[in-house]
């Protein structure tokens, strides 16, 4: 367990809060799955699948697999292609609920939301594969030693 914690806190604070939104929707799919089954829907397949794969990413990112970004981009598109369930929806959401407390939303103001809820979420689940790439396949710097004098 020390290694696990060693290792997550050896990332940097981007990377943390991208596994920790990987959890977060992990537990989330896990429960609309269970509600999937329970409900008989066919919607179980597409639950189980983004489950699997946000998974994965945790997985990978303990790993520190430099090829993680891939699976992220892929996440996104099938996002954008099915439900929306990119792994920062449910901060989205949270953040749209608060909106629409203060507000009092109308038909066109959803059907804004919406766009830019979608448009978003895809632009940052984009920005946390790029994240990914960056953390996982920049080199280690070379050490300069002490004693060299370079005149």
């Amino acid at each position: 367990m020390k290694n696990f914690w060693e290792r997550f806190l050896s990332f940097s604070l981007l990377v943390q809060a991208i596994f920790l939104l990987c959890f977060l929707s992990t537990v989330l799919e896990v429960a609309w799955l269970c509600q999937a089954l329970a409900a008989h829907s066919v919607l179980w397949r597409l639950h189980l699948g983004f489950a699997i794969l946000c998974a994965s990413e945790m997985i990978l990112i303990l790993l520190e697999e430099k090829w993680v970004c891939v699976l992220t981009v892929l996440q996104g598109i099938l996002a954008l292609l099915t439900t929306a369930d990119f792994i920062f929806t449910p901060i989205l959401r949270f953040v749209g609920g608060a909106y629409f407390i203060v507000t009092v939303p109308t038909v066109e103001g959803m059907k804004v939301y919406q766009y830019v809820f979608v448009s978003l979420a895809f632009t940052l689940q984009m920005f946390s594969a790029h994240a990914l790439f960056v953390e996982f396949n920049t080199p280690p710097e070379a050490s300069i030693p002490q004693d060299a004098n370079p005149l």
